[in-house]
């Protein structure tokens, strides 16, 4: 009892010291983190594109290639990413010729929106000086900006630089991320036992079922997220492809697809997609935008307080309300990625809590 007491004391002064040192040293407890993070950053990047590839390989290995035997494997990794690939071809065939279309039109309009700006200044009484800042001529304009770069040359070489190698590096990520994620997709069933030993040689009986659950537990909620938010996405877009036609509005198909896109970040993506097709509607006509901000308002808060919590939250075992409060706390903490995995963590954690509450009770009782 006395050799417990001791062994207890000593792991807790341990603890202590070690959270001592960490907190007396934090900046080089970063740097190191932040090296082990870019070191590992392609694994990173593997690991998240193999779970998403696997759930839509998993339904065609389920469902579109039941029957086949040899080749099955590989198969559906090639019609996965070809399905997803050929998805971005799609959206890229027309949203990009369409941001052109309404690029041109913008620039065509610029001498008419700096007229009106003009104007509106005359008649709210601004300043002569002011005035000339907004009544720039083309070659006026062309001079201020030529100015601009040469007085900030070497920064804007040191930007394009620190720009070029960064995308590089990016680039370089994704590619070795995804080769990472089609080795794990091709060879996931023997990963997932040789996983499973390790924890066995470590982890004693009851933790090993509690980690083994716990996996369960998370990618049933990732996965039913993912296949969820999709189809919430595809929902959104549709009916706003439909309003927009009912209200003869310009774009529809393009600003349904961003709108779409943008719907896959939970709760707040589509704002992000109703912005954007604003200003692209904006540079046709200010009055059908503002006509699709109010429509889109409207279907938004449909969809938000009715559809979304709902489907999503039932889905996921996790109620309307911790849905909205997961998503707010995800953005908080980790922007667009947060918000994406804010719903199925906020799951795991709600069922997690859900199981101890029900054993104290049990015990209780």
């Amino acid at each position: 009892m006395i050799k417990k007491e001791m062994k207890d004391k000593l792991l807790l002064i341990t603890y202590a010291i070690i959270l001592f040192v960490c907190l007396m040293n934090y900046n080089w407890i970063g740097n190191i983190l932040k090296f082990v993070f870019k070191l590992f950053l392609p694994f990173i990047i593997g690991s998240i594109v193999a779970f998403i590839i696997n759930v839509l390989l998993k339904m065609i290995e389920d469902g579109l290639l039941k029957k086949m035997n040899k080749g099955k494997r590989v198969t559906s990794i090639i019609l996965s990413f070809g399905i997803i690939i050929g998805f971005i071809a799609i959206m890229s065939f027309i949203l990009i010729p369409q941001i052109k279309n309404a690029s041109q039109i913008f620039i065509e309009n610029i001498p008419e929106y700096q007229q009106n700006i003009y104007s509106l200044g005359q008649k709210i009484g601004l300043k002569e000086e002011t005035l000339e800042i907004l009544n720039l001529e083309n070659n006026k304009l062309r001079k201020e900006i030529t100015n601009l770069i040469s007085q900030n040359y070497d920064r804007i070489i040191n930007f394009s630089m620190g720009f070029a190698n960064s995308l590089f590096s990016t680039l370089c990520n994704f590619f070795v991320g995804i080769v990472f994620a089609i080795y794990v997709l091709l060879d996931k069933e023997r990963l997932t036992r040789q996983i499973k030993k390790l924890l066995k040689k470590i982890c004693n009986t009851k933790t090993y079922n509690f980690v083994i659950n716990l996996g369960q537990m998370s990618y049933q909620a990732f996965s039913n997220f993912i296949k969820v938010q999709v189809f919430e996405a595809c929902v959104l877009g549709s009916l706003c492809f439909a309003g927009m036609l009912i209200l003869g509005l310009p774009y529809a198909a393009t600003v349904s697809v961003l709108v779409g896109i943008t719907a896959l970040i939970p709760i707040f993506g589509a704002f992000i997609g109703c912005f954007i097709a604003a200003f692209l509607i904006f540079m046709v006509s200010p009055l059908e935008s503002l006509i699709f901000i109010i429509f889109f308002i409207i279907l938004q808060q449909i969809e938000t307080n009715f559809i979304y919590p709902r489907v999503v939250g039932g889905k996921v075992g996790l109620p309307g309300l911790w849905v909205f409060v997961a998503v707010v706390i995800g953005g908080s903490v980790g922007g667009v990625f947060g918000m994406l995995f804010g719903v199925p963590t906020m799951s795991v954690i709600y069922n997690l809590l859900k199981i101890y509450v029900n054993k104290k009770k049990e015990v209780t009782e």
